[in-house]
């Protein structure tokens, strides 16, 4: 089952996709199924009616921050607005059985920096949200091909389960980057425990022009 672990819609205030957008772009990819993953502390609320309204697998997370960088979450409705640390952030959704995933781990490192300010392959094995994780997303759409080969690399390394995500903002971007699940996944506690069990793999779309941020604007 191929699922596309993270986007975003015109929810989210940064994004262009409409929920009806995401729905026919997800079709047109050929996608089984989106994760709508919005910023904040909330699982999107939206995910469930457009499921139904659609007759389409749409599933419900979050996209949270964390001092050590942003967290895919899967498996619970919200967590305490309280909470800013990673450490405690994950604490609270394991307690509560959901998943989480470091979200694009490496963007700032390879976000129009020098190479030469960039981590080496053993800081980034160190990295500290890393180690309070179990799955960390290797493959995402903003990414360029240095920065993905770079998390493969350390995901390998570290022995985490790797993800692909699009972090859609753009219809364009739907399933440019996916997920690719062993089994089918009906519904969001099924989604959870897949993710748990490490039974997928990340599989990178794009074309070789749009792998580049700048790219999806020309």
């Amino acid at each position: 089952m191929v699922i596309d672990l993270h986007i975003h819609t015109t929810i989210s205030g940064d994004s262009i996709i409409t929920p009806e957008k995401l729905i026919y772009a997800a079709k047109n990819a050929g996608l089984d199924g989106v994760c709508i993953t919005e910023h904040g502390i909330e699982r999107s609320r939206i995910a469930e009616d457009l499921a139904l309204k659609y007759d389409f697998p749409v599933f419900g997370g979050m996209e949270a921050s964390t001092e050590l960088g942003d967290i895919l979450v899967f498996g619970i409705d919200s967590y305490p607005r309280s909470i800013s640390k990673a450490s405690e952030l994950v604490e609270f959704v394991e307690d509560a059985g959901g998943v989480l995933i470091a979200a694009h781990p490496f963007r700032s490192n390879f976000n129009g920096s020098a190479f030469n300010d960039r981590l080496t392959f053993d800081a980034g094995c160190q990295s500290k949200l890393l180690q309070l994780v179990d799955v960390m997303e290797t493959i995402n759409g903003w990414s360029t091909e240095e920065e993905v080969v770079f998390c493969q690399e350390v995901n390998n390394k570290l022995g985490l389960y790797g993800t692909g995500g699009s972090d859609a903002h753009l219809p364009q971007q739907v399933g440019c980057c996916v997920t690719v699940f062993d089994n089918r996944v009906a519904n969001e506690t099924e989604l959870t425990a897949e993710l748990q069990q490490g039974r997928f793999i990340a599989e990178d779309r794009r074309l070789a022009k749009q792998k580049g941020a700048i790219n999806w604007f020309r």
